[in-house]
């Protein structure tokens, strides 16, 4: 659908179906306009024009409360096809402005031009109430979004290339998919991985495609684009992320429970092994154990959420003796349900713990396969 113009005094709508780029030597513009509108103008700022065809091209925008500056500007690849850059990912703001690092990126630039025209072409309103002057400008139309242009082509090389499965993998670089209003907040102190991805070297967003497709269990689709988004406060959020193991938790233990039945009705199993197992996976820290131990997460994330629990331990007066990471998460989410009045006064230490275990539940979706749980 096209871009519309509004009027709410007079309660009128005009659907503005023509896109037009004009160049009148010192000034360039898209117009946006129909047959009885004359529509309105958007100031096109980068260095170049592209012949691209728009239609080579998918657009997706996103919203990022911590990469959001205008030089936070990315190139984006697939973990199994990375010899081939699928597009670019940069906030609007470097669309009407030159006064960044990547003004003469040829390549981005192609883009630019790309992003304009698909922008110019989305199902968005435009009030035309209140004073304008001659231009418009797209972060009035569209907001402080952050826009993501893939090649066509390019994701056509990929197996079932879908956005939705890629959801996590941009959650891990603070991109949620924008959804009309903006609902990130900068909840964490991330100043260390935006100091990374700022680096001269770091170019790149790495995608992966997660093996457990969120936006097919309502639950957890909800938790990650809905709820997690809305509360600011890191207690909140642990409880809501511990909600996702408790479910792949009681998964686990229905099938379990009807293995040993099955196995129990066949005479595989005396009575007394049937209630020792049974007996033993009731126990939520071994199932949690055999959830979050045998799930490819990374170690160095492992090993910090680990000595962040034990600091905290050790602010309270307690000693953690854990086995394994499973133990330990085991713990912590004892002490948040159980001693959070122990914890009131280590608010800094128990949000970086929240943020370490929302690292720890996103990678656990991305790299593990619980479709034989079910």
């Amino acid at each position: 659908m096209p871009l519309k113009l509004s009027n709410n005094v007079l309660d009128t709508e005009v659907i503005l179906d023509r896109v037009e780029f004009i160049d009148e030597g010192n000034v360039s513009y898209f117009k946006v306009s129909s047959i009885d509108h004359s529509g309105v103008k958007f100031h096109y700022y980068p260095e170049a024009t592209s012949g691209w065809d728009k239609e080579w091209f998918e657009i997706y925008l996103f919203e990022n409360p911590y990469l959001n500056a205008e030089n936070d500007v990315f190139q984006v690849y697939e973990s199994t096809h990375q010899r081939e850059r699928l597009g670019w990912i940069f906030p609007i703001t470097i669309l009407e402005s030159n006064d960044n690092d990547y003004r003469d990126y040829l390549n981005l630039n192609n883009y630019k031009y790309i992003a304009y025209c698909k922008l110019l072409e989305l199902d968005v309103s435009i009030s035309e109430n209140g004073e304008w002057g001659e231009y418009r400008t797209l972060a009035e139309v569209f907001g402080n979004v952050v826009v993501c242009i893939m090649s066509k082509d390019a994701i056509a090389k990929i197996a079932d290339f879908r956005i939705e499965n890629y959801v996590l993998s941009f959650y891990r670089y603070g991109y949620l998919l924008f959804g009309g209003s903006p609902k990130s907040k900068a909840i964490y102190d991330r100043s260390e991985f935006v100091s990374g991805m700022r680096r001269k070297d770091r170019t790149r967003v790495l995608l992966k495609k997660a093996v457990y497709n969120i936006t097919s269990n309502e639950f957890i689709k909800s938790l990650y684009m809905e709820h997690l988004l809305q509360s600011d406060h890191y207690l909140v959020r642990f409880i809501l992320l511990y909600q996702i193991v408790e479910y792949f938790i009681e998964e686990k233990t229905v099938t379990k429970f009807n293995e040993y039945i099955e196995r129990y009705q066949k005479g595989e199993m005396t009575k007394n092994d049937f209630r020792e197992s049974v007996n033993r996976s009731s126990s939520e820290r071994s199932v949690v154990a055999s959830l979050l131990n045998t799930s490819l997460i990374d170690g160095k994330l492992k090993a910090e959420f680990e000595n962040e629990a034990k600091f905290l331990l050790a602010d309270i007066g307690r000693v953690m003796n854990t086995r394994s990471f499973a133990d330990c998460v085991y713990s912590v989410r004892n002490l948040v349900t159980h001693s959070y009045r122990d914890l009131a006064t280590y608010s800094d230490r128990v949000k970086r713990l929240t943020e370490l275990f929302e690292c720890v539940i996103t990678e656990l979706l991305i790299n593990a396969d619980h479709s034989s749980d079910r």
